[in-house]
């Protein structure tokens, strides 16, 4: 049997949390009333909206929702305080299969795993110093 040799990184595990990120698109914000106002229309009468497009949504570069925010800042500094790495894994950018994993597993954002224990929500120190706990 041939042994896989993983990286200094899995001797220690890492904390990871899982958020997911979306992209606002500026269709989000249009309705029936502004598409047929005038400003929209060009001189030439061309409709501006045309030109709009969806953008695919996903990556960390978009925005994540406050409580997801809040995670990641009380995760950052308690990390920061204690010395422990942190993983994030953005549901969004996950395929099909792993996302489906995710939901069999009962796994939703945000959640804060380590070595099997869960957190969903926002955390207080208290409980991420449980979780860490052996």
């Amino acid at each position: 049997m041939k042994r896989i040799d993983r990286g200094e990184d899995q001797l220690e595990p890492k904390i990871r949390v899982y958020v997911s990120s979306f992209k606002v698109s500026a269709l989000d914000y249009v309705d029936k009333e502004s598409i047929g106002h005038p400003c929209v229309t060009s001189r030439q009468g061309e409709n501006i909206f045309l030109e709009f497009k969806h953008f695919p949504s996903g990556s960390l570069n978009g925005y994540l929702t406050e409580n997801q925010v809040e995670v990641l800042d009380v995760l950052n500094e308690f990390c920061e305080e204690t010395g422990l790495d942190y993983e994030v894994v953005d549901v969004a950018n996950l395929s099909s299969i792993r996302k489906l994993k995710l939901i069999f597993k009962g796994i939703k954002a945000p959640t804060i795993i380590f070595k099997g224990k869960r957190i969903e929500g926002i955390p207080t120190k208290k409980d991420l110093k449980v979780l860490v706990a052996t």
